[in-house]
């Protein structure tokens, strides 16, 4: 022990300097990983693979790129989310089915799989390309196109938030928050309304933009300006 303690007075400032070494690395890899986590790729599509078909009555179908046809047209509705997967979303009266090039149903396990809509951008595809909402036991969370599960179906709501591509709008327990499309928590689920602030620069887009939550009281809703 005498040893030891001799060790340190003798070491005590190659020691600290090693504990403030050691501090300085831990702290930039909690920033290293945490930002990592909060930065998401926002999908961009390169090639269209399908295409929708109608027909003189009205009812839609797909073919591939070489004109082949992939679904009869015999749907109401047909959404292609992601042109550059075989993911469609066929609408009949009040049944929605998930199809894919093989007209075999996809994602059975789920009660409901659906596009996400994106809003306040002007996009060729105004959806989410990287991932769906799906339902289970009447919760939703996000999955990716393959059906690869991003988020236990957790929240009563997923919708997109308006001019932030990549980001959705959640609700749990009456409250909102926002999550990215890696399923990572911007803003927990603690506020009455959350709508993105509209800053926009030609370059980055909404991608700096920020959050303006509310929250209500029996005589006003406080808003604040949220940076994540």
């Amino acid at each position: 022990m005498d040893n030891v303690l001799e060790f340190v007075k003798r070491n005590k400032i190659i020691i600290l300097v090693m504990i403030f070494i050691l501090a300085i690395a831990l702290v930039g890899i909690f920033w290293y990983v945490n930002n990592t986590k909060m930065k998401y790729e926002i999908k961009e599509i390169t090639e269209y693979n399908y295409y929708l078909l109608k027909t003189k009555d009205s009812k839609i179908g797909v073919i591939d790129k070489f004109g082949k046809i992939i679904i009869t047209p015999d749907a109401q509705n047909i959404i292609i989310p992601n042109p550059e997967k075989a993911v469609f979303i066929c609408e009949n009266n009040v049944k929605t089915t998930v199809l894919n090039e093989k007209a075999e149903t996809l994602f059975k396990q789920f009660e409901e799989v659906k596009q996400i809509d994106i809003k306040g951008i002007v996009s060729s595809i105004p959806y989410e390309k990287s991932v769906l909402k799906y339902k289970k036991d009447g919760k939703y969370g996000l999955i990716t196109y393959e059906g690869k599960i991003i988020t236990k179906p957790v929240y009563d709501e997923i919708d997109a938030l308006e001019n932030k591509e990549g980001e959705m709008l959640i609700k749990k327990n009456e409250k909102y928050g926002v999550i990215n499309s890696k399923g990572v928590t911007i803003i927990n689920p603690e506020y009455d309304t959350i709508v993105a602030d509209g800053y926009y620069i030609e370059e980055q887009k909404y991608a700096l933009s920020g959050y303006i939550v509310g929250i209500k009281t029996r005589r006003r809703v406080s808003l604040w300006l949220y940076k994540s």
